[in-house]
This record gives structure tokens, C-alpha cells and sequence, in this order.
């Protein structure tokens, strides 16, 4: 593979304001002689926490959470529900929402099979039209725009659904198998082991195949870049990109693939009820 240039490029915030993530945040603890990890779901900009998944600012459905072994035999995780948050409590200066991020502790026996775990986070298709309705008023409403009533101008209309993944490792890595995720992050690198300055490969794959038009996709973390609004950037190459990750903590990949929903083209089933088809993927891990 030839070598692909990563560039270092300022992603300014209001670029930033309409780009929700989701990820899975996976932290591992070796004390006490167990293995122990803590998993939850993220959503918003900023790892390892920024909203609820249920938030009036923007809400997403989890279809599927699960924790696949290293013969791919699935458990599900604990889902979080869709249901619109509202406030526990609210005074003058604040509310206080309950957050559930589907927090849950995986607890490792001396008898687990050793390799790779792969938690897989996968959304539900969702539409998301955002319109100025017939008073003026702006409006956001998860429904497809011909199922609206009282549009005067529709400013988005998109069907998005959104894959995550991490991973855990018992004794020595192995590459992982891919999870047949619409678009999907797999690591050629061994993300057990990873340190400051160390360079991670991975595949992008949009339907099983390299994506075709794909530029570039992203990866920060919250220890380089995310406090100041930038990201790495690198090429994507014949479904191939690399980041060399540069300090400590936890980093996410993300990348997303959108399709115009045309009267004549492949997405023509969806046409009338959203102009974009958006898919995102993403892929967070820890570096020593």
C-alpha cells in the first residue's frame, strides 16, 4: 500500500454543530487480580461523555448492543430507551435529566475464552427533517418529510443510521472478523497494546466493499485535538486509511458516507421522504 499522508486540519465548530457521534466507551481494569470492563454508549462531539442518547438537542435509537466473543456468539447488552427525555427536576439556573448511556460493568471469568471481543453498537434507520413550518417556526421532526403536514421550506431531510464498535482482548490479539455493518471500521492494527506515537491502519467498508468517492476520514481523541475543535485527517485509499496517534487516552475514528436520494437512482423508494441516505461508523480504543 502506498503511503497515505495524514494531515493535521482545523475543523472549525460550527462545522462541528450538526455532526452527532455515537460510540462505545470501553474501559478495562485489571485490579484485584480480575478483569473487569466498564462499557457505556457516548453521543454528541466530545468523548468519553457529551449528551444522553435521549436528548431534546438531538436523539438516536439504539436497535442492537452486543458483545460478540471470539467465535462471533453474540450477547446483548443493555439498551438504552428512545423515550424523549424531560427533566427530574428544574429550578432557575438548571435541569437535571437522568442519563442513561447503558452503563454496565463486563465482568471476566479465569475460565473466558482467550482473543478478541468486539462491541457492536448498531442504530436504528431514522429519519430527521428539520423544516420551517407553516408559522415560521423552526422545527426538527423524526419523521419522513412527506409524512409532515405543515412544512413551508424543509432545510434538511436525511435518513441516518449510525454503527460503533470497540474492542477487549483476552490474551494475545487477532485481527478481527468484519460484523457486516452497512459501513464499518476494522483495525489492521493490534489495539491492545498501543502507545503514543504508534501508527494504526484500518479498512473502511461501505456494504462489504471499499467505499467508492470516500476522501478522507477522522480520528481525535480527547488528549489531542477535541478541546480545540481539530481532528487528523487521513486519505482513504482502495478502503485503506492510517493515523499515527499522538498522545495517550482515548481515541475514536469516525467516518461518514451520504448518498443523494434521486427520483431514478438506487435509493428511488426513499424519494419524497428524505433527499440524503447518511451512514456513520465509528471505532474507539485506549492508548497507553
Amino acid at each position: 500500500m502506498k503511503k497515505i499522508i495524514v494531515l493535521l486540519t482545523l475543523i472549525f465548530s460550527t462545522s462541528l454543530a450538526h455532526a452527532h457521534t455515537v460510540w462505545i466507551n470501553a474501559f478495562e481494569s485489571h485490579g484485584h487480580g480480575g478483569h473487569n470492563t466498564m462499557v457505556c454508549l457516548g453521543w454528541g462531539h466530545a468523548l468519553p461523555m457529551d449528551d444522553i442518547l435521549n436528548s431534546s438537542n438531538g436523539r438516536i435509537a439504539v436497535e442492537r448492543f452486543e458483545l460478540l466473543d471470539p467465535s462471533l456468539k453474540k450477547t446483548d447488552l443493555l439498551k438504552p430507551e428512545f423515550k424523549l427525555a424531560e427533566p427530574k427536576l428544574s429550578n432557575e439556573n438548571f435541569d437535571l435529566f437522568v442519563a442513561d448511556l447503558a452503563t454496565q460493568k463486563i465482568a471476566f471469568k479465569k475460565s473466558s475464552a482467550p482473543g478478541v471481543y468486539q462491541l457492536s453498537a448498531v442504530s436504528r434507520a431514522t429519519f430527521y427533517t428539520q423544516y420551517v413550518d407553516k408559522k415560521g417556526k423552526k422545527r426538527l421532526n423524526l419523521k419522513a418529510k412527506d409524512e409532515i403536514k405543515d412544512i413551508q421550506t424543509v432545510l434538511m431531510a436525511v435518513r441516518y443510521q449510525a454503527f460503533a464498535k470497540s474492542y477487549l482482548t483476552i490474551g494475545s490479539w487477532s485481527a478481527p472478523k468484519p460484523l457486516g455493518h452497512r459501513l464499518e471500521i476494522i483495525p489492521r492494527t493490534d489495539l491492545s497494546t498501543l502507545h503514543a506515537g504508534d501508527l494504526v491502519e484500518v479498512d473502511v467498508l461501505f456494504y462489504g466493499k471499499p467505499p467508492e468517492g470516500m476522501q478522507y476520514i477522522t480520528a481525535h481523541s480527547g488528549s489531542f485535538g477535541q478541546s480545540d475543535d481539530f481532528s487528523l485527517f487521513s486519505k482513504v485509499k482502495k478502503g485503506k486509511a492510517q493515523f499515527r496517534v499522538q498522545s495517550a487516552g482515548q481515541w475514536i475514528i469516525s467516518v461518514g458516507h451520504k448518498d443523494d436520494v434521486t427520483p431514478d437512482g438506487p435509493l428511488k423508494d426513499l424519494y419524497g421522504k428524505a433527499n440524503v441516505v447518511s451512514h456513520a461508523a465509528s471505532l474507539t480504543f485506549n492508548v497507553q
